[in-house]
């Protein structure tokens, strides 16, 4: 399916207002993310919430094509849709994650709001990962530590959002201009 498409600061927005079109984008994207975020936790890792956060290149592009509430619809979809396959839904794993990419979602759209013009993508991709990480230990430390100490390892989130961050950058350029 072609869309009519206009360049835009991410990548290029749809243009076509047909309600139709633009629900199989939002899901066209919201599975392309799925399958990232699936492939992404198949992946061994030497901690279980490090997560390079590949679904957020998805994310990022979206901001280029759809507007600011279908996106948020497309992280809804995707989040939950991923928790009903993982057998995650009724979890603390559902929670942080909802929790991380709704987060990620509003520091993203913040950035490219007042910051478009000085920042790449993979900036804002950066500033979507700590906005992620460092929501997922508010809410752990809110729900089960209710200690500061956990706030010691913030310096290791930091260091793991801004890897994650580059590499999702990366890929949300690929997107842009192979998609």
């Amino acid at each position: 399916m072609q869309f009519p498409i206009e360049r835009h600061f991410i990548t290029a927005r749809i243009v076509s207002s047909h309600g139709n079109e633009r629900k199989f984008y939002i899901v066209y994207l919201a599975s392309m993310a799925m399958i990232l975020s699936i492939l992404e936790y198949m992946i061994p890792k030497p901690l279980p919430w490090l997560k390079i956060g590949l679904a957020n290149a998805i994310t990022l592009y979206s901001f280029g094509v759809l507007r600011d509430r279908e996106v948020m619809t497309m992280v809804f979809v995707r989040v939950t849709a991923v928790a009903l396959m993982l057998g995650t839904i009724i979890s603390t794993t559902f929670l942080l994650s909802l929790t991380s990419a709704v987060s990620s979602f509003l520091a993203m759209w913040i950035a490219i709001k007042i910051f478009r013009k000085v920042l790449s993508v993979v900036g804002i991709s950066v500033i979507g990962a700590v906005a992620s990480n460092l929501s997922q230990l508010i809410v752990v430390n809110m729900l089960f530590i209710k200690s500061n100490v956990s706030y010691y390892i913030v310096p290791i989130l930091l260091l793991t959002a801004l890897v994650g961050g580059i590499i999702t950058g990366l890929f949300a350029g690929f997107l842009k201009n192979n998609i």
